[in-house]
C-alpha cells in the first residue's frame, strides 16, 4: 500500500511538471508575437492586389500553438507559419491554393481559398509575398497550372512532414512539389544540409537570390534579407 501512495504522488508531481512545462513551451512560442485574434479586418489594399501575379507565393503567420512552434523553428525574427500560391482568377479576383490540415479547415490537404479569407485569417501585420527571382507572367501561369493538378487530385496533408513521401503534402511541400514540376530540379537543396532536411522551412523562402520580395507587412524583420537586391 506504502508503494501504490508513492506511486501515486510520483505520478501526480510528473503531471504537474508536465502540464507546466507546456505551459512554458506555449508561452515562449507566443511571446513573439500578439496572436490575440480580434475584431480587426486585416486585408489587401487594392494598391497591393495590383502587384499580385499569379504563381506568387503569400505567406503568413497563423494563429495557435502548432503555428506558434512552426514560426519559432525558423530560428529568425520573422513571423512565419503557413504558405500558399496566389491564383488570379479569369474574372480578376484572387485565390489561394494551399495545403490544411482537416483540424483547421472542413477539407483535408491541397484546396482552394479566397484571398481575402487567407489574410483575414492571418495574425495582423504578418503577410509576405514573394515572387520567383525575374518571374515573367508565364511562369506564374505554369506554376499555378501545376498547382491546380494537386488540387484536383485531391492531394491530403502531410501529418508526418515527410517531404520523402510524395503521397501528401504540408503547405511548404506543396511549393516544394510545384517548382520541382515547373523548374525540373529540386530548388531547395540547401535543407539537405540542415537538420532536418525532410522539412522545408521558412527561411528557404528568404533567399533574395531566388526570390523577389513583393509585398512586405514585417517590415525590416524581413527587408533585411532581401536588401542585397
Amino acid at each position: 500500500m506504502k508503494g501504490v501512495k508513492i506511486l501515486i504522488v510520483f505520478l501526480t508531481l510528473f503531471s504537474l511538471l508536465s502540464a507546466a512545462n507546456l505551459k512554458f513551451i506555449i508561452d515562449t512560442s507566443s511571446a513573439k508575437i500578439d496572436t490575440k485574434q480580434t475584431a480587426v479586418k486585416y486585408y489587401f489594399t487594392n494598391q497591393e492586389k495590383a502587384l499580385l501575379q499569379d504563381g506568387d507565393i503569400i505567406m503568413r503567420r497563423g494563429y495557435g500553438v502548432v503555428s506558434s512552434m512552426i514560426s519559432n523553428m525558423n530560428d529568425a525574427p520573422y513571423n512565419l507559419s503557413h504558405c500558399a500560391f496566389v491564383v488570379k482568377e479569369p474574372n480578376g479576383q484572387f485565390s489561394v491554393i494551399h495545403s490544411v490540415s482537416s483540424d483547421l479547415s472542413n477539407i483535408d490537404g491541397v484546396q482552394k481559398q479566397g484571398l481575402d479569407r487567407f489574410t483575414n485569417e492571418s495574425v495582423a501585420k504578418t503577410i509576405v509575398v514573394i515572387r520567383h527571382k525575374g518571374g515573367d507572367p508565364e511562369t506564374g501561369h505554369k506554376i499555378t497550372d501545376a498547382a491546380k493538378v494537386y488540387l484536383a487530385d485531391e492531394i491530403q496533408f502531410d501529418h508526418h512532414f515527410d517531404l520523402s513521401d510524395s503521397s501528401t503534402f504540408y503547405c511548404s511541400e506543396l511549393i516544394y512539389r510545384v517548382y520541382g514540376d515547373v523548374f525540373k530540379k529540386d530548388c531547395f537543396p540547401e535543407r539537405l544540409q540542415t537538420n532536418h532536411p525532410t522539412f522545408l522551412t521558412f527561411p528557404a523562402f528568404m533567399d533574395s537570390s531566388k526570390f523577389d520580395l513583393i509585398i512586405n507587412h514585417q517590415g525590416e524583420l524581413v527587408n533585411k534579407y532581401f536588401s542585397k537586391n
